[in-house]
């Protein structure tokens, strides 16, 4: 792809689009991966033109289209979550800009809020499972930052960037608890571009920004604690660069304006994401009005 151009990137379910009904149930990761060889299969790789390994190649997510074709995902339950809970697949329908979950008494109907689960390059070496994650890829983060409007950053570990995507979801609060957010495929419009990591403040973890906020991704492995903090520590040195603020002075204001989003916490798999609105960090950004 050129810098600039767009493409549209279809993608799979976490399974592989084998579940089509409540009927297919799959009790563990291990039966996942006897049955139909793996997990979070993601599209790709889409090679940036102009790219080269140490570069920071810009991912524009324009649209996510959630369950375009199914009209629906599914959540699974598996006795992982809780030794009394059977394993069972429940069909979450969307309906225009609701999501309804089935319970016994009915639907109980929830935002439409889709986003791309897992995205990454390709890191330099050993190849790495698309169900993984890391600081020099990104990979299966599931933050729901992660969707249209936004600009991932990341750093390139060979040419190209080799840029994959894919396990989406039609919904997700704070932290994938269930094991499995709203799983769906998807139709994902994306374009690309290149930057010096000096010219774009790369301080070392993968970046999520919007038109109003900054953010910095602390994919695992490592402790959710210890996430958070890295992932704070990484915003508070992208502040620092703006030349606005030294660090002592950063860390001060992300403590009384920062937060966090909690995307992974399916052992061993953990991801936290710090952010703070632009209108602190950005020159020309008008700063809030006192109280």
């Amino acid at each position: 792809m050129a810098p600039g151009e767009s493409i549209l990137v279809e993608t799979e379910d976490a399974h592989s689009g084998t579940i089509t009904g409540p009927e297919v149930v799959y009790e563990t990761l291990e039966d996942v991966m006897d049955r139909i060889g793996g997990a979070n299969p993601v599209t790709g790789p889409i090679a940036i033109e102009g790219v080269r390994a140490g570069d920071c190649v810009e991912v524009h997510i324009e649209h996510v289209s959630g369950a375009p074709v199914t009209g629906f995902g599914y959540m699974t339950t598996t006795p992982t979550l809780h030794p009394s809970l059977a394993a069972e697949t429940v069909i979450c329908h969307r309906a225009g800009d609701r999501v309804e979950i089935p319970t016994a008494r009915g639907p109980v109907s929830v935002p439409y809020r889709p986003f791309v689960g897992t995205l990454g390059v390709a890191p330099a070496g050993d190849p790495v499972l698309s169900f993984r994650q890391g600081v020099e890829f990104l990979g299966n983060v599931d933050l729901p930052e992660v969707t249209a409007g936004a600009t991932v950053i990341l750093r390139a570990g060979v040419d190209g960037g080799m840029v994959s995507l894919g396990d989406a979801h039609l919904a997700q609060g704070d932290a994938e608890i269930h094991r499995s957010a709203i799983e769906c495929q998807a139709d994902v419009t994306l374009s690309f571009g290149r930057s010096d990591p000096a010219a774009t403040g790369f301080c070392g973890l993968p970046q999520v920004n919007t038109a109003t906020e900054w953010a910095s991704v602390a994919p695992g492995p490592g402790h959710l604690e210890d996430l958070v903090r890295m992932a704070y520590d990484d915003l508070a040195r992208r502040m620092r660069h703006t030349g606005r603020y030294s660090l002592a002075e950063a860390y001060r204001l992300l403590g009384a304006a920062g937060s966090v989003r909690v995307g992974q916490v399916v052992p061993p798999v953990y991801s936290a994401l710090a952010k703070i609105e632009r209108r602190y960090v950005e020159e020309d950004a008008p700063w809030p009005s006192r109280p």
